[in-house]
C-alpha cells in the first residue's frame, strides 16, 4: 500500500512498521524545541531508506494529488499540525494515533493533561481522521495505569508500544477494522495547553513539588536564569543550600536554589520565550 506519513520520533515503531511493508511516499513531520521527541531519528530514518522528508505543511491539494496517485493511507503519529482536508474526500481514507482513551483527552497535551489532572489511568487511541479534531470513529483503544513513579516519558513510550501492536492487528485486515470503527460521542471538552504557572521552576517550591513538575510536564518545564529563559531537559536536587538564587556551573548546567535545598538542571534555551516576557 502507498502511504503518507506525518510524524515525530514519539510512534517511531509505527513508521518503521509501516515502511518494512508498505510504500511511504513522503514523510511530513516538524520540530518543536518544547517536545522531548523530536524529528531526529525519523528524519533520518526517512533519509535512509530515501523517503522524501517536508517540513512544510501539506495542503489540501497535495492530499488530493496524492490519492489520485494511488495512496490508500495517511498516517499520523504525533504531528503538530492539523490536516487541511479537501472538499472532496472520495478515496481519502486517513487514521490518526491519540495519546489518550478518547473522547477524554482530545488535545495537544494529553499525557501531561492527564498527569495534571491526576487521573490514575490513560491509554492510547487509533482513530479515523475527520474533519472534526481528534474526533474520527475509533478502530482500536488500549489503557494503563499511571502510578506514583510513572513520568511522561514514561507514558509515551507506552503509547508507542501499543500503537504498534495495535496498528498490526489493524492493517492486517484494514477493510474490516475501518467497516468495524466506533463513533465516538459528541462531547465539547479539549484540554488546552498547560498554564504556563504550572510549569515553571521557582525558588518557593521544595525539592519534591520540583520533582512532581518536571515528572509531569518533563521538557515543557520552564525556568528563568541569569535573567533568560530555558526549557528543562533533567532535573535532581540536593539538600545543602545554595549561597545564590541560581549558578550556572557549565554550558546548560544550572544549580537552582529551592525552600529546602537545590536542583540540578540541564536546559536548553526557550526560542522567542524573551519575546513574550
Amino acid at each position: 500500500m502507498k502511504i503518507v506519513y506525518f510524524g515525530s520520533d514519539v510512534f517511531l515503531s509505527c513508521f518503521e512498521y509501516l515502511a518494512g511493508g508498505h510504500e511511504i511516499l513522503a514523510l511530513y513531520t516538524y520540530h518543536n524545541e518544547e517536545d522531548y521527541f523530536t524529528e531526529y531519528a525519523i528524519a533520518r530514518r526517512a533519509k535512509e531508506l530515501g523517503i522524501p522528508v517536508h517540513y512544510d505543511q501539506i495542503t489540501p491539494e497535495e492530499i488530493t494529488q496524492y490519492v489520485q496517485g494511488g495512496c490508500g493511507l495517511f498516517f499520523i503519529g504525533e504531528y503538530s499540525h492539523i490536516l487541511q482536508l479537501p472538499r472532496d474526500l472520495t478515496g481519502f481514507r486517513g487514521i490518526n494515533v491519540h495519546s489518550s482513551l478518547l473522547p477524554q483527552g482530545r488535545s495537544y497535551y494529553p499525557l501531561e493533561g492527564a498527569m495534571e489532572r491526576e487521573l490514575e489511568t490513560t491509554g492510547v487511541t487509533l482513530h479515523k481522521v475527520a474533519r472534526r479534531l481528534d474526533g474520527g470513529d475509533i478502530l482500536a483503544q488500549r489503557a494503563f495505569s499511571i502510578t506514583p513513579d510513572t513520568d511522561s516519558v514514561d507514558l509515551y513510550l507506552r503509547c508507542a508500544g501499543a500503537a504498534r501492536e495495535m496498528l498490526e492487528e489493524i492493517m492486517a485486515d484494514l477493510d474490516a477494522a475501518w467497516e468495524h470503527g466506533r463513533p465516538q460521542p459528541q462531547t465539547p471538552d479539549y484540554w488546552g495547553r498547560p498554564d504556563t504557572a504550572l510549569l515553571t521552576l521557582d525558588h518557593s517550591m521544595t525539592r519534591a513539588r520540583g520533582g512532581e513538575l518536571f515528572r509531569r510536564y518533563n521538557s515543557l518545564t520552564q525556568v528563568k536564569l541569569g535573567g533568560a529563559w530555558y526549557y528543562v531537559r533533567a532535573l535532581d536536587g540536593g539538600s545543602a543550600p545554595l549561597g545564590t538564587e541560581e549558578r550556572e556551573i557549565g554550558r546548560g548546567r544550572w544549580l537552582y536554589r529551592v525552600a529546602d535545598g537545590h536542583l540540578r538542571l540541564c536546559v536548553i534555551p526557550c526560542p522567542g520565550k524573551e519575546m513574550e516576557s
